[in-house]
């Protein structure tokens, strides 16, 4: 049959111009940098397997190289049948370890869940194999790093994970582990109809955990690891099986990321010495800036072994419970989607007024600088100053509270009404990601 009118199954059974390979050999990828920018031009080389104006089978033409890696290349290109934007990842037909097959395979099973790219063909030749799939926007690795501190609000937050976790629910319903769960994974829809939407990317480090029969796989003794070190699970670092639990791990690690703009060991390289960190550190103060409800995830996935299913269900009412509490609604703006407001740009009562700005020297009305409406409009300096949820809108005053006002209503940069009163200022340190299969650069 067509590359693209292949199942799943037969997929994996076909041979690409290399000696086929076993599931174990195929779930391997080299390090490399894996993040793709769909806004900025990489440099092409003449060492790139496609150039500009390239068409692949007469249908994809290619337009730009997005990203890359040592997986291999991914581009933007053109189909001239339909028109409309597509995605090209590509490898080289004589690279030692090939994933693409692996791509394919879970790519094709996913067709039709709700977090999951649109399948639309796949091939090979005598220099490379390639999958052609929709094209998507921006990765949350790119989102989190644009934003003014590097972290999210914890509205987006919550709605971000809510999305990740459905995404990941999917893949381990067909069968498969993703076991490379990480921001720049994960993107949002590019077209006005899909871009609040989180879609799941790159399955090259999928493993299938079930058998013919649906039953869970023994596990094997030493699995290798797998994934990406900053996200990995410590199951992963013990280079054991990895279970559906470790993608929900990878997702917890994400959210505190997310939220606090870095994690403790972003800036260690040593894979060995990451893993026996996070073996020794009190997960429950990675959740000092989250709500309080989240340890229930935490313990959740901390009693899950290798075989056991995840109760994904709960986990999601935990995350809905949480946005609920706090009023924040799926239709309200992500993070990326509000203007931007420098610091110079937030309305300053006199009490705050900077050295740069005197104050003036004729009496004046303290309200006629500030706008009622700002903190309800665009949460922008919410955001800046305690990350408050949108639940606190309805409450908030018309006028800048007074003191009185302020120890009248105690809430941390959380909403944590009173059972969790601490508060802390996040490093504004803000510092790519380096997303890779190996020790981050």
């Amino acid at each position: 049959p067509r590359a693209d009118q292949c199942s799943a199954q037969d997929i994996l059974n076909m041979k690409w111009n290399f000696e086929d390979s076993s599931l174990e050999e195929l779930n391997y990828h080299v390090g490399g940098d894996e993040s793709t920018d769909q806004n900025n031009n990489i440099t092409m080389t003449s060492e790139d397997l496609l150039q500009p104006g390239h068409v692949v089978k007469e249908r994809w033409k290619v337009m730009r190289k997005i990203g890359g890696g040592g997986f291999g290349e991914i581009y933007e290109g053109l189909d001239l049948v339909t028109k409309e934007q597509v995605a090209l990842k590509v490898e080289s037909a004589r690279q030692p370890k090939q994933v693409l097959k692996m791509e394919v395979a879970v790519l094709k099973k996913l067709q039709g869940k709700d977090h999951v790219c649109r399948f639309i063909g796949c091939g090979r030749n005598d220099r490379f194999n390639y999958v052609v799939m929709q094209l998507q926007g921006k990765n949350l690795a790119e989102l989190r790093r644009a934003q003014p501190r590097g972290a999210f609000s914890l509205s987006t937050t919550l709605r971000l994970g809510h999305q990740i976790l459905k995404a990941i629910d999917s893949i381990h319903q067909v069968g498969f582990l993703h076991r490379d769960i990480k921001p720049s994974n994960f993107s949002i829809g590019r077209l006005p109809s899909n871009c609040r939407k989180v879609y799941m990317l790159d399955f090259g480090l999928a493993r299938q955990y079930t058998t013919a029969t649906g039953e869970v796989r023994a596990p094997r003794a030493a699995a290798g690891f797998r994934g990406t070190v900053r996200y990995a699970s410590i199951n992963a670092h013990k280079n054991k099986e990895m279970g559906r639990h470790d993608d929900l791990w990878s997702l917890f690690y994400m959210l505190v990321e997310f939220v606090n703009g870095q994690l403790p060991w972003r800036k260690i390289k040593d894979k060995e010495q990451v893993g026996l960190m996070k073996e020794k550190y009190d997960h429950r103060a990675l959740l000092k800036h989250l709500p309080s409800d989240l340890r229930a995830f935490l313990e959740h996935i901390q009693s899950l072994e290798y075989s056991d299913k995840p109760d994904y269900a709960m986990l999601s009412l935990l995350l809905e419970r949480c946005m609920k509490r706090r009023g924040v609604r799926e239709s309200d703006p992500y993070d990326w989607e509000k203007p931007i407001v420098t610091q110079s740009q937030i309305p300053q009562t006199p009490a705050i007024t900077t050295m740069t700005t005197p104050a003036p020297l004729s009496p004046r009305n303290n309200n006629q600088n500030i706008q009622p409406d700002n903190r309800k409009d665009n949460e922008v300096e919410l955001d800046a100053l305690c990350r408050r949820a949108r639940k606190l809108e309805a409450d908030a005053t018309q006028v800048t509270p007074t003191n009185t006002d302020k120890q009248a209503i105690t809430i941390d940069r959380n909403c944590n009404h009173d059972h969790d009163n601490t508060s802390s200022t996040l490093t504004t340190e803000q510092q790519p990601e380096h997303p890779t299969r190996q020790p981050e650069r």
